[in-house]
């Protein structure tokens, strides 16, 4: 996803939700830095996290990205109702609803997607 200049996020809040009455979800996130020049470069992993979420919970996880302009975040969830909300953050701390993904508005096989 495109972090371009004015205003530019400094990092990513994830909200992600386990809706499902009773069944424990598990979910590996990661997140990658894409940076400038040639298209050659690698992406910079910026977070990969394993985690459980119990029924009916939600948990916020926040991911560095200061200084580059692009980024990539991708997950793998074991759990048939969760949710996973993405929303870029400025310097001020204030939410760039520009650039959010919300898991009810993407295509499939986008760039914030599940892991292959």
């Amino acid at each position: 996803m495109p972090n371009p200049d004015p205003g530019p996020a400094v990092s990513l809040q994830l909200l992600i939700t386990n809706e499902d009455h009773a069944t424990e979800a598990v979910i590996e996130l990661e997140a990658f830095l894409v940076p400038t020049g040639s298209p050659d470069d690698a992406n910079v992993p910026a977070a990969h996290q394993l985690f459980s979420l119990a029924p009916l919970s939600a948990t916020l996880r926040t991911i560095n990205i200061v200084g580059f302009p692009a980024y990539e975040a991708r997950f793998h969830v074991t759990g048939a109702n969760v949710v996973v909300d993405l929303f870029a953050i400025d310097e001020a701390g204030g939410l760039n609803a520009v650039r959010r993904a919300l898991q009810a508005e993407q295509p499939s096989g986008s760039a914030n997607a599940p892991l292959p």
